[in-house]
């Protein structure tokens, strides 16, 4: 592992309980992340799963194991990306997201870490979160749905 470490902060005008909704339910996820649908039960030791939609069935993006779900304060999972060649043999890194209250709203404060040596990972997500916390956050806020994918960095 590597000291790598990417740490993203907003304010997002909703409730701690409706931020983790957003975080935790397919049919936000879908809106905002990627078009993905995330799916797990939510308890530690658990599998998630982002699975996209595709004209032949669903496939999974990411995926990990859930290592701390307490809702609606943290939640921590490994993440590995197996349907990207560049970085499918790549061993998991480790997302996790703190939403504390702040006053009507929530701070949420995104730690993805416990990257391997060399990881190309890191790049990827590092152009990614900002663009997926913007999507949560405007959906949160607006009501209106809106995918940034397109405004990620160039790989």
């Amino acid at each position: 592992m590597t000291d790598l470490k990417y740490v993203y902060v907003t304010i997002i005008a909703a409730s701690p309980e409706r931020v983790w909704e957003g975080l935790t339910t397919a049919e936000f996820t879908r809106q905002y992340w990627h078009s993905t649908r995330v799916h797990s039960d939510w308890q530690a030791g658990s599998e998630i799963v982002f699975l996209v939609e595709g004209d032949d069935g669903d496939r999974v993006g990411c995926q990990g194991i859930i290592l701390k779900a307490d809702k609606p304060r943290e939640l921590s999972y490994t993440w590995s990306f197996p349907s990207n060649p560049e970085v499918a043999d790549e061993s998991p890194s480790r997302v996790t997201f703190q939403l504390e209250a702040f006053g009507e709203h929530t701070k949420l404060t995104v730690v993805h870490d416990q990257f391997p040596a060399n990881s190309k990972m890191y790049d990827l997500i590092s152009g990614g979160w900002p663009c997926v916390v913007a999507g949560l956050k405007t959906l949160l806020e607006t009501g209106k749905a809106v995918d940034f994918s397109n405004y990620m960095k160039p790989e």
